[in-house]
């Protein structure tokens, strides 16, 4: 009986450890452009309860007023937030235009947010942006598509609001986007050290060129990272890698990275992400050209277990179990007790889940 109740204890916790794997969701963003969240304009628009266009408030200076109601009922309250001096000079010099507010929602009275200046180039963007936004939440596509095709323009609040909107789609949208700027606009781009923090959509744009240089350009990225063991943009050049190479990309990547134990951390992470990504959105061949790579990764870096577990039960791959069960059954000190578990749930499930898919 003791045994009994055991036994049902361990299947417990491995079933909670696998609803624990599953929690995080599999439907991810491209991390390679935007490795943590945020919103853009288009966020806040869409998810605000109250949009007003505003200007400098006459009774009350240094504050607003609302001059035009976009969405919501903001009614007869005042907005309490603060006019700076330099919107209130370009007010001054501009009479047709005024600021974009939102309030979002469950927000006090001083909930307002300033997300832009409504003038002739963002105004339009911001009114269809609003029409479209109930379409967008059963056309996330269309959404992309929209913001995409805005990525050179030459206002800097609509460039900035389609670079954040293409960023975060998933690596297969972006990847319909290769004729979206031309070369000459994505190589000043990279050469625009202030910005090299927005550098990664257009590392993953280059690799969709075709053009041979574009290719070269990208190896030689890699060779140098290798080489000099840097981490900045480590993961966006990875992916274009394996974008222009695939498979040769990936036994690339093996050679200098996977393969050495002295490789640092973040290298290795970067490397990883980017094989997530291209696994995330790749066909079978290439996929199982990934779990091939994953595999050499868990030889010599056992500690990266957990990131690679995350994709293996998202693409329903068990290949991996035993390799993982013996990582699992060392337990480095690096795991903590649900990371543990989370990897004892993966290499149980091959037993009673689904074959692999190929």
């Amino acid at each position: 009986m003791r045994s009994e109740r055991l036994f049902f204890s361990q299947a417990s916790i491995l079933a909670v450890a696998c609803l624990l794997l599953l929690a995080g969701g599999f439907s991810r963003a491209c991390q390679i452009c935007i490795p943590f969240p945020q919103n853009s304009a288009a966020d806040h628009l869409i998810e605000s309860v109250m949009v007003v266009l505003a200007r400098e408030d006459p009774e009350r200076p240094y504050y607003f007023v609302t001059v035009e109601v976009l969405k919501g009922s903001p009614g007869p309250e005042k907005i309490d937030l603060f006019l700076d001096t330099t919107t209130r000079r370009q007010l001054s010099l501009h009479p047709g235009h005024s600021v974009i507010l939102v309030k979002e929602r469950g927000a006090g009275d001083s909930g307002w947010r300033r997300i832009g200046l409504m003038d002739e180039a963002f105004g339009p963007v911001v009114r269809e942006t609003l029409q479209r936004a109930q379409a967008w939440k059963d056309l996330p596509a269309d959404r992309t598509a929209f913001f995409a095709k805005r990525l050179g323009d030459a206002d800097p609040q609509v460039r900035t609001l389609a670079h954040l909107e293409l960023a975060r789609a998933p690596y297969a949208e972006i990847r319909k986007y290769g004729g979206v700027l031309s070369r000459e606009t994505i190589h000043a781009f990279l050469a625009e050290r202030r910005y090299v923090e927005w550098h990664p959509l257009y590392i993953l744009l280059l690799a969709q060129t075709g053009h041979p240089e574009d290719a070269a350009r990208i190896r030689q990225s890699m060779e140098s990272a290798a080489r000099f063991a840097t981490t900045l943009n480590l993961s966006a050049w990875s992916t274009a890698l394996v974008e222009i190479e695939q498979e040769k990309g990936i036994q690339f990547l093996e050679e200098n990275y996977l393969s050495h134990s002295s490789r640092s951390a973040g290298e290795l992470r970067a490397v990883i992400a980017a094989l997530s990504v291209q696994g995330a959105s790749s066909p079978a061949p290439l996929r199982d050209r990934i779990v091939h790579a994953y595999g050499l990764a868990l030889e010599n870096h056992p500690e990266l277990a957990p990131d690679l577990v995350k994709d293996l039960l998202a693409w329903r791959r068990y290949d991996l179990s035993d390799q993982v069960a013996e990582v699992a059954s060392f337990r480095p000190s690096v795991f903590d007790l649900a990371t543990w578990l989370k990897l004892r749930a993966y290499a149980k499930s091959s037993d009673s889940g689904p074959s692999a898919q190929r």
